[in-house]
């Protein structure tokens, strides 16, 4: 193999990772109904993805590891979106606490933590429980269930996208967030 397929090669492969991990967050904002931010990131995803596609179908029949270079970064983007959407944690989520007997202490935690939590009483299969609705941020539900968790090790809880929701706090704001405060101008649940 020489140089000049080696270094098509990784451009080929470099294109289609940026192409497939800029494409999972594509699917995310889109499903999150942020359609200006699903529009930029289809273009550049598309424009990415035909040059990558354009050179491996020029040249494959002549130097068919291009096709490999171009399998690999296809299989690897895939997982670096899967990874970067992790990270992003894009979106919001209601949070549900289940406790049996420390429900008005969780409340009392999660408030003081900077979140906003609703407290409903119930009946679960041992008796009286109160359920806690929290909905925050997906990036602070870790943060949620600490402080949570802090109080009653022994807690069940659920989770789900919230699909719209009204402003949502975050007491999590970093030098990270004034950064990105550009892309959540597109990306408002970012």
């Amino acid at each position: 193999m020489t140089m000049d397929v080696l270094f098509l090669g990784l451009v080929i492969f470099l294109l289609e990772v940026m192409a497939l991990t800029i494409g999972t967050v594509r699917t995310i904002v889109t499903m999150l109904g942020e359609s200006r931010a699903a529009f930029y990131l289809g273009c550049l995803e598309m424009t990415l993805w035909v040059f990558g596609t354009s050179a491996v179908m020029t040249k494959v029949g002549d130097t068919p590891v291009l096709g490999l270079f171009y399998a690999v970064g296809f299989a690897a983007g895939n997982v670096i979106g899967i990874l970067a959407e992790k990270k992003l944690a894009l979106g919001n989520v209601v949070v549900r606490i289940i406790s049996a007997r420390k429900g008005v202490d969780i409340a009392l935690a999660v408030r003081r933590a900077g979140f906003m939590i609703t407290t409903v009483a119930g009946e679960g299969s041992e008796g009286a429980v109160t359920v806690q609705f929290v909905v925050c941020k997906r990036k602070d539900m870790k943060l949620v269930l600490a402080e949570a968790r802090r109080i009653d090790p022994e807690l069940f809880y659920t989770f789900e996208t919230a699909g719209g929701a009204s402003e949502v706090p975050s007491p999590s704001s970093s030098r990270m967030d004034r950064l990105l405060r550009p892309i959540r101008r597109l990306v408002p649940q970012f």
